[in-house]
């Protein structure tokens, strides 16, 4: 992980899941346009694991400006390992007890809503079984050399985190101006495609057992890195080639809005790194759109617009200088009904919208 990783930043807020809705709307594109294997590159939490389950590849890289990241996916590395299935998943990660004897468990084919059902009716909350899971999780932690009392004391900071708010734990506990609210790590789990499919890393016994594999592997590597940082991405790129494999998928989340939206050489850091992975005609990326006025492909009342392009085709729009602002403009930064002023908002937007391959 070090070996990899760039000085972390500040982000304000704990970040615990994602805050993208409409995360698993490209799940079909992704599967119809990708191809499996290759190097997986993603930001931000568990929304990752889901890509990673559809894309199927042979390495994934999580990295994120937050050193908290980091420890948190070392925490569900851990919660991973010590897990048969994705029920004893959700009761180690919210440490829940079953309230008795009686009843079934579900068996591994069950649905992700029948899963949910039981751990909502038949278990609970304990903390006694909280402590007695930390001290598992922590002596699994320390088999992979985190031996630091500051990064044993932050991962339990998260794991405790995940016990109070439970089910419910989400990406800020504030109420939006427009009446949305941010989704819990339930709605995020047990989120659809666009035609109704629970794709989720716990929608399927298969998911879950894939990404559990390459964590048994060693091969989903969390990393503390800056899109537009002269490391990370060229370890990265420099690895893939050693293993003469290519990057299949790089996941962004927002995080071009805030390269491009900052001092355009920023961004173009950013393109370089890019332009130093090595790519073939099937590598995606993608994007989640969020915090601004909504985008035509926006589903209902989804908090962001996740969309998917290939990589070389963004490339080729970034040498045509289609992305180059052309003049600052106001945005409304619509979760909170503010004007902003935006000297990159016009150029992010149609980064989103050029070469979307969302049907």
């Amino acid at each position: 992980m070090m070996q990899f990783s760039e000085e972390a930043g500040v982000y304000p807020g704990d970040n615990f899941v994602s805050n993208e809705t409409s995360y698993l709307h490209p799940m079909p594109t992704l599967i119809d346009k990708g191809s499996p294997g290759g190097v997986y590159i993603g930001v931000g939490t568990e929304q990752n694991f889901s890509y990673i389950a559809a894309t199927r590849p042979e390495i994934g890289f999580i990295l994120d400006i937050r050193r908290e990241n980091l420890l948190q996916h070392v925490m569900y590395k851990a919660v991973f390992t010590l897990s048969p299935d994705r029920t004893t998943f959700l009761s180690l990660l919210f440490s829940r007890h079953r309230k008795t004897e009686t009843g079934i468990s579900p068996d591994r084919q069950a649905t992700i809503s029948d899963i949910m059902a039981y751990i909502e009716a038949a278990t609970a909350p304990d903390s006694l079984v909280f402590h007695a899971n930390w001290l598992k999780i922590a002596k699994e932690i320390r088999r992979y050399g985190i031996e630091q009392a500051e990064d044993l004391k932050g991962i339990l900071y998260i794991y405790r985190s995940f016990f109070i708010r439970q089910l419910a734990i989400k990406y800020a506990d504030i109420k939006l101006r427009n009446g949305l609210a941010y989704p819990t790590f339930k709605d995020l789990v047990m989120s659809t495609t666009i035609e109704g499919d629970q794709v989720s890393f716990l929608g399927s016994n298969e998911a879950f057992q894939y990404v559990k594999l390459l964590h048994h592997r060693h091969l989903i590597i969390p990393i503390v890195g800056n899109f537009s940082g002269g490391k990370t991405f060229r370890a990265i790129a420099a690895y893939a080639r050693a293993h003469e494999t290519r990057v299949s998928v790089l996941y962004t989340s927002n995080v071009e809005y805030f390269l491009i939206d900052d001092f355009y050489h920023v961004f173009e850091w950013y393109v370089e790194n890019v332009k130093a992975l090595p790519i073939d005609e099937n590598s995606v990326l993608i994007r989640a759109y969020l915090g601004m006025e909504s985008h035509p492909k926006r589903v209902g009342r989804h908090l962001s617009t996740t969309t998917v392009h290939y990589i070389q085709a963004f490339l080729n729009g970034y040498d045509r200088g289609d992305y180059r602002r052309s003049k600052p403009i106001w945005w409304r930064f619509w979760p909170w009904g503010q004007p902003y002023w935006s000297g990159g908002g016009h150029s992010y937007y149609h980064l989103v919208i050029l070469g979307d391959l969302c049907p």
